[in-house]
């Protein structure tokens, strides 16, 4: 990199005045940062996801034994939302820090308290060896869980839009929306090889190997989140004093933004882990398959998800309204078609189903993280991401269970086909919002 032969470009570079803080990019740098916020979330979001998985298909037997197996289930994936609650206090502390002190480091400790309260799972004695201090223990890593998710996602996205030359925010920004899909992948994909190698077994003990291989994935992890660097967007705007407390103008000042960001969280986060919890069950009920064939197709619907996100990533800059427009449409059918096709009982229509569904999620979490970060100024900006998305979850991780009680309660999905679809229409009008101007940026040749 040479410093003799700065190039502005973007938009934000005529915003600026000759007295505005500048921040210098380097493109190799920016693929580096790219690189470890995929691999990353990839990692911190098979965590998370993994816990979703054992809550529809083990921990009600394990940790919440019951005579009813309705109630268990409904247990386990109450276990399940807990960790969507503690998401926005993970969310609220690492803003405050990420704006305060840097995104940088707010990363790798969110990473390492992912990985390790992951890793304790795979040791908890079950209900029959310990009690009821077994699920008490579960509920306890879950919270954690949600903490460190809490703090993960925002810091990621940022780190990858701030690094990134104006005109490719979309594509870089959505690095981390690779991992919110891939790591599910992973999971499901864990699940299916141990389950299959020992299908007696893994309901007993062999699902913690998958929890025990969070510890492999942590050092790769650790590796990586070492060596980027700090934000430049970040950087530039410590020219100015940041706020003591950024969370205050965020809610003074931006409370339309964070109500946007939500809404376009909202309605892949809520139709997604419909799918990756209670659907799994449901589909089995409906069709009769076994575990490994949902689960199989459920993997396939994740690479569903890769295709629209890679896809989306490379047009939203070149046609960005266009984009958002068509990728918010996009969430209505797969919203209102996921139970009325799951419910005809063939296992093809609820491969269609889940294939839409995540080829939908895919393409709205592509433009996640250039479309929240255009929301708030940098100052604040991980306080603002980190709280919208946060809040969103909590919302989307009751999900599931809301899904298992209206069906136990009345017997039909209607109701859900209902809300799943007013999720979807209220994210529309956030593609219409003009993205926010920043601090002037230079591309180092």
């Amino acid at each position: 990199m040479t410093d003799s032969t700065p190039t502005t470009t973007g938009d934000e570079a005529t915003s600026g005045t000759p007295s505005t803080p500048v921040a210098r990019i380097d493109p190799r740098e920016a693929r580096t940062v790219v690189l470890s916020s995929a691999v990353g979330t990839t990692i911190e979001f098979y965590d998370f996801a993994l816990y979703g998985l054992a809550s529809a298909l083990v921990f009600a037997p394990q940790f919440f034994p019951t005579a009813n197996p309705v109630a268990g289930q409904l247990g386990a994936l109450a276990s399940f939302a807990i960790g969507f609650f503690f998401r926005p206090v993970g969310g609220i502390v690492a803003g405050h820090f990420g704006d305060r002190i840097g995104r940088k480091q707010v990363m790798i400790w969110s990473f390492l308290v992912m990985g390790f309260s992951t890793l304790l799972i795979a040791f908890l004695p079950t209900y029959s060896t310990i009690g009821l201090a077994a699920p008490a223990l579960l509920v306890l890593l879950r919270a954690i869980q949600g903490i460190a998710a809490g703090a993960e996602w925002g810091g990621a996205a940022l780190m990858a839009v701030e690094h990134a030359p104006p005109e490719k925010r979309g594509l870089y920004g959505s690095a981390p929306a690779f991992g919110t899909t891939a790591g599910p992948l992973l999971s499901t994909t864990v699940f299916v090889v141990l389950s299959a190698v020992n299908p007696g077994g893994f309901v007993g003990g062999g699902w913690r190997i998958a929890f025990g291989l969070s510890f492999v994935l942590l050092v790769f992890g650790f590796y990586l989140r070492r060596r980027v660097t700090e934000s430049p967007l970040f950087e530039s705007a410590l020219a100015h004093e940041p706020p003591r407390v950024p969370l205050i103008p965020v809610l003074r000042k931006h409370p339309l933004g964070v109500l946007r960001a939500m809404s376009w969280v909202l309605v892949s986060g809520a139709t997604g882990y419909v799918v990756n919890t209670y659907g799994i069950t449901y589909a089995i009920q409906s069709t009769g398959a076994s575990r490994g064939t949902v689960l199989m197709i459920l993997n396939l619907s994740y690479v569903f998800g890769l295709i629209a996100l890679l896809t989306v990533g490379r047009l939203v800059d070149r046609r960005r309204r266009t984009v958002l427009i068509t990728v918010a449409v996009l969430q209505i059918p797969a919203a209102v078609l996921l139970f009325p096709l799951m419910a005809l009982g063939s296992i093809v229509a609820v491969a269609i189903a889940f294939c839409l569904v995540f080829f939908a999620v895919g393409a709205i979490e592509a433009t996640r993280g250039s479309v929240l970060a255009a929301l708030f100024p940098v100052a604040i900006r991980y306080s603002g991401v980190s709280l919208s998305y946060n809040l969103a979850y909590v919302m989307a991780g009751l999900a599931p269970l809301a899904t298992a009680s209206i069906v136990a309660s009345t017997g039909t999905v209607t109701w859900m086909v209902v809300l799943l679809a007013i999720a979807a229409l209220i994210a529309l009008p956030v593609a219409f919002v003009e993205p926010r101007s920043g601090p002037r940026v230079v591309v180092e040749d």
